[in-house]
């Protein structure tokens, strides 16, 4: 076979593999589509949270508006809002924005796993830096929430069970 030819092949593989990457990330986030809520905890609270995930801006982007009420030991509830806007490029990256609550705005980057867990890295060295990972567990969405230490090593802050919104079992 010619250089040509291989080299051909080889492109044509990686531009397959790549397109099956980018399809698989556009399914995940196909899948997440919709009304969930459920609880969690986040920083040590119960939680009560709501997401919504939506195709956005004629799905060149995917979005997710996320509500978090945590209840401290005193009774005191707090109030958490973001949303957030996703792209998947043609390798099956994500990069994206989030706004919050806060006053923050973070960049966002990450990707599908084998596994098929969505971990998203967000933050930089000016601001925070983080990573949550989604998975779709039978009918729930599990959310686990991390920041990163000074020590480089990762603290869980927040998990969360989330069921599709009227879904029987769950909370409405």
């Amino acid at each position: 076979m010619s250089r040509s030819a291989v080299l051909i092949t080889l492109l044509f593989a990686i531009s397959f593999a790549a397109g099956a990457d980018e399809a698989r990330t556009r399914g995940f986030f196909a899948q997440l589509a919709g009304e969930w809520q459920g609880a969690g905890e986040t920083l040590g609270m119960p939680s009560a949270q709501h997401a919504r995930y939506e195709p956005a801006l004629d799905a060149a982007f995917f979005r997710f508006v996320f509500d978090n009420r945590m209840t401290s030991a005193d009774g005191k509830e707090s109030w958490f809002r973001a949303e957030a806007f996703y792209r998947v490029d043609k390798t099956g990256a994500v990069t994206g924005t989030w706004l919050d609550s806060r006053g923050m705005t973070l960049p966002l980057t990450g990707a599908v796993e084998d596994d098929g867990t969505l971990v998203v890295l967000w933050g930089s060295e000016d601001t925070e830096r983080g990573r949550s990972s989604y998975r779709l567990v039978e009918d729930a969405l599990e959310i686990t929430d991390e920041v990163a230490g000074a020590d480089g090593g990762w603290r869980v802050f927040g998990r969360t069970r989330l069921l599709r919104a009227g879904t029987t079992g769950g909370p409405d």
